[in-house]
């Protein structure tokens, strides 16, 4: 761990000031406009530190304009709450030698959001994507999370995702002091985030000097699901002998439940006909038609308990020694009642279309399905470090740092996908952009009829994720006097190992498709989802059952005799083929073989701090480069074709036939790469508040582990279209060079105004292609050349896989506005606000695809925040406003493989406490207070893909102390 560039104390809720420097700052308080505090309140020029460091306690002392929350015993003032955080924020961003932004804790264990991605959406720049009305995952600048290295306290972090991204919901904001978003290099930080490096800062108890206890209590209430839940957080921390020792633990518990209310449709077919292939409808004409639409409630029951551990020892002023622990424990369970519509293309009557030839209207006969679903996210997360921390001198520090983490979802076999259904017709006719569709004129009664329910689909399924990381570095640092103030090297390795493992039904969840037989009626009941939405005209009951229950009637002697009656077959063969296609383990998930992958990263660095004055400019540069060789290894099962036989019966398909008896095999790869990663950051005083910034930097974002697995699968056996799809362990890395610019006004310690430039060219874009591919056969039923069929022993597939492509840009522009009315009379000095917009583009955007060029960056979006505060007499409120904008989710999603894009999305957030006393404070928190829908679409904006109502969210409870 680099820890020279993260403060050794982290980010203290209360900045300390003395007595007299309060004095000036009362004084200057009265000051009638912002313009006097601007020029009297001048601290002078920020220091010109290399370090990313909270800013000094003679700093803070400085602060004219900081609002005064309470006078300790011994005569010292401490500056506590909102203003405290702002002030401690902007001394980072300000003192950083790179360009970064910074948010930290209000006061110990408490921040004004529940979890970090919430709280790190206020930065400029930073947008999130939310899961069940959570933040999940981050996307700073337009580039999604796969591009962000998350870190904590300066290590790798293990997650339970397969690809790159961090799940940020895995963590309780609660357990961080604060966190860094460095949006330009440093040779010394951790590569891989061409979007940003973020780091998670925990607290330590050396740096909190004596005794500190903090207890908080809430109630969650969820008005979806009228359910209240408790949430629990508690820290403890003190030193000892002298201070030299010092033990922190901290533990939260937070438990919801969800009920998210949605209608989605699965895809939209382009460029088809509809109608009965004999007398198609429209003349002919080739439209855009909606796959399906289901209407759905989803119950999420989550819980995540975390704990944190610290204990240090600092025997002298030259060594300090850290040993930390996080343990966290995150289960989502999710279940999902859903009455499924399936619109079959040839089975279409009534259609009518738009200008778009996008169907708007139809009516079809078919079945309602009733879906009952579920999936179980079971991480357990642990990391635990050790750091020593050495000054033989004033001007050499060497760090050494190892750490070990991992991340388990159990969710294998925990899962389950079933339908039944009842035969109706019904009708369809679309929303207009953004609204709820309407779906009327079902078979009356068909709906909620137990008695009509028919046997369809059924399976069980989940997955196991497994990642570990075992990190070391060695850093070291050397100051000097003049023009060259200091110089660092060091070293690092990281060790990640990364297995996933699939499961699933066996070859039999389809055993029951096409609603041959009768479902037993005891199993049924009526479901209600509630509202989902003030527009269209949608079902909202409809019949439900325990999937247990279900799974289990279509095991019985009974339901496999109908199913034999039905399908006209001799007795016990549908027994049989239960028995013999499942191998003996019915509907129960059986694991399939893991996919491993594992990276090994050795990387080296050097640079230096350079300072001088130029024309009466102070000037700051940081040089450096960092190297780095980076080795995989992967390992999954694949069933390895041999031959295609033509079927006698069916000229219309070949029967694939695999080596060893359709049984897989051991398939490994393996592949390295190096990197050379210069970069600079210059810093220029224009004047003791104004800072001017030029950074540049060669940076790279590995590949998705996930798209590193060597398999290839043979999905499309057809004489009219061969098709595969695998990965590829010959990928490159995503490759960048960056520029950034950006200049930066700290005229109070509470007011900050920057903006910022930026420019990417990344290189080796990672884009999932088309590309034919030559694979021999035996071709002993004597296929004749031609085609796919290339050759007397080969056959050519077109390959789906993901491959390095073509080169992008990614360009834009952050303002952000901090300030807090001080200067204003009377109560209307408790006033503060926080104003941020983010404008991002590409030349790569969906509108520059072309029939040749399936290529575009997803995530490109403009985003803004506002944020108006109030704190003064012992009472603290915010209300805070999140807004993204439209943005392109997915190039090819769903049934069609048709654009996913996510339409503008606003958020209110508000909260507001109150002391009452020194030590005890009450609160009251809301989150999506107007419960904001969060609305997906495909191509055109009244083709519907999502419209998710996840609800607010309402907190109220109590905090102690001490």
């Amino acid at each position: 761990m680099k820890l020279f560039i993260q403060p050794l104390a982290a980010s203290r809720a209360g900045i300390r000031i003395t007595s007299s420097a309060a004095a000036l700052a009362i004084a200057l308080l009265s000051g009638p406009a912002l313009a006097a505090v601007m020029v009297d309140g001048q601290a002078g020029a920020a220091p010109q530190t290399s370090d990313t460091t909270t800013p000094s306690t003679d700093q803070a002392a400085a602060a004219p304009n900081a609002t005064i929350a309470q006078q300790e015993d011994n005569g010292d003032i401490v500056v506590t709450g909102i203003r405290a955080s702002l002030e401690s924020a902007a001394g980072r961003k300000r003192d950083s030698a790179i360009v970064q932004d910074s948010i930290t804790q209000e006061d110990l264990g408490k921040f004004p959001d529940a979890n970090v991605a919430e709280s790190l959406q206020r930065i400029p720049g930073v947008a999130i994507d939310r899961s069940n009305g959570e933040g999940q995952f981050v996307t700073v600048r337009g580039l999604g999370p796969q591009f962000n290295t998350v870190l904590f306290n300066g290590r790798s972090f293990a997650s339970d995702n397969y690809g790159r991204a961090f799940s940020f919901d895995l963590l309780a904001a609660e357990l961080i002091s604060g966190a860094d978003v460095y949006k330009t290099s440093q040779a010394r930080v951790q590569d891989g985030g061409i979007g940003a490096t973020i780091n998670l800062r925990t607290s330590r108890p050396l740096d909190l000097n004596g005794f500190r206890a903090i207890a908080t209590a809430k109630a969650n209430y969820e008005p979806n699901s009228e359910k209240t839940t408790p949430q629990l957080f508690g820290l403890i921390s003190n030193t000892f002998a002298d201070g030299k020792l010092g033990i922190l633990g901290s533990i939260s518990y937070q438990k919801r439940i969800a009920n998210i209310r949605s209608v989605y449709s699965e895809g939209y077919l382009p460029d088809i006909q509809v109608g009965p292939s004999s007398a198609p409808l429209l003349n002919g004409q080739r439209v855009y038609a909606p796959r399906n639409l289901n209407v759905n409630g989803t119950t999420d029951r989550r819980s995540r308990l975390g704990m944190t551990l610290v204990g240090q020892y600092r025997p002298s002023d030259q060594l300090t020694v850290t040993v930390d622990g996080l343990y966290n424990k995150f289960k989502s369970d999710q279940t999902s009642k859903a009455l499924g519509l399936w619109f079959e293309p040839s089975a279409l009557r009534d259609v009518q279309i738009d200008a778009n030839r996008n169907v708007t209207s139809l009516t079809t006969t078919a079945n309602a399905d009733m879906i009952d679903a579920s999936g179980v996210r079971d991480t357990d997360t642990y990391q635990i470090g050790a750091n020593a921390d050495f000054h033989p001198t004033d001007d050499v520090r060497i760090v050494f740092d190892v750490t070990k983490s991992r991340a388990k979802n159990d969710g294998a076999g925990r899962g389950y996908f079933t339908v039944a259904g009842v035969p109706t017709s019904y009708t369809y006719t679309a929303g207009g952009p953004g609204e709820l569709p309407s779906i009327t004129n079902f078979t009356a009664g068909s709906l909620t009829d137990a008695a009509a329910a028919r046997t369809h689909l059924a399976s069980n399924r989940g997955n196991n994720v497994q990642e570990d990381v075992v990190e070391s570095k060695f850093d070291t640092e050397w100051k000097a006097n003049g023009t060259l103030s200091a110089v660092r090297f060091g070293a690092s390795y990281t060790n990640r190992k990364r297995q996933n493992q699939g499961s699933g039904t066996l070859n039999v969840s389809c055993l029951y498709c096409g609603y041959n037989t009768l479902a037993d009626p005891s199993l049924f009941s009526v479901y209600n989802v509630g509202k989902v939405g003030s527009s269209g005209n949608i079902p909202t009951s409809f019949l439900q059952y325990n999937p247990d229950a279900y799974l289990a009637f279509l095991a019985s002697p009974a339901a496999l005799s109908a199913l034999d009656t039905a399908l006209k077959r001799p007795a016990g063969t549908s027994a049989a083929q239960l028995q013999a296609d499942s191998e003996g383990n019915g509907f129960r998930a059986v694991l399939d073989p893991p996919d491993f992958v594992r990276e090994r990263v050795y990387a080296g660095y050097v640079e230096a701090d350079l300072e001088g004055d130029l024309g009466g400019l102070p000037w700051f540069l940081n040089v450096g480069a960092r190297y780095v060789h980076t080795e995989l290894a992967s390992r999954s099962q694949s069933r390895q074709l041999i031959d295609l036989l033509p079927i006698a019966t069916d000229a219309s398909i070949y029967n694939p036939v695999y080596l060893n008896g359709n049984r897989t095999t051991p398939i490994t790869a393996k592949n390295s790469y190096d990197a050379f990663l210069p970069d600079f950051n210059l810093k220029i005083n224009l004047a003791p508040r104004v800072n001017l910034r030029f950074a540049g930097s060669e940076t790279l974002t590995r590949p998705a582990l996930s798209d590193l697995r060597p398999v290839t699968s043979y999905d499309v056996t057809r004489p009219a279209a061969l098709q595969s799809s695998g990965g590829n362990p010959n990928l490159q890395p995503y490759r960048s060079t960056n520029i950034d610019a950006s200049l930066e006004w700290y005229p109070t310690p509470t007011t900050t105004l920057s903006a910022a430039l930026f420019y990417k060219h990344i290189k080796d874009f990672i884009v999932t292609t088309l590309e034919p591919e030559t694979t021999p056969i035996l071709n002993n039923g004597n296929l004749p050349v031609g085609g796919f069929i290339t050759g007397p022993n080969e056959a050519t597939f077109t390959a789906s896989r993901p491959r390095n492509a073509d080169a992008a840009d990614v360009r834009g522009l952050e303002l952000n506005v901090v300030h807090t009315f001080d200067w204003a009379p009377g109560i209307l000095s408790g006033f503060g606000t926080q104003v941020n917009a983010t404008f991002v583009s590409t030349n790569r955007g969906f509108d520059e695809i072309t029939a040749t060029q399936r290529f575009a960056i997803v995530g490109i979006g403009n985003s803004q925040n506002f944020t108006l505060f109030y704190e003064k007499f012992g009472i603290s409120a915010r209300i805070a406003y999140n807004r993204r904008e439209r943005f392109l989710q997915s190039i090819a999603n769903g049934y069609g493989s048709e654009p996913l894009f996510v339409r503008n999305y606003g958020q209110f957030d508000a909260s507001a406490s109150y002391d009452v006393t020194k030590f005890a404070q009450v609160f009251v928190e809301g989150t999506n207070i107007f419960n904001a829908k969060y609305v997906t679409v495909a191509r055109f904006d009244n083709q519907l893909r999502s419209f998710e109502n996840y609800g607010a969210r309402f907190n109220a409870g109590f905090r102690l102390r001490f």
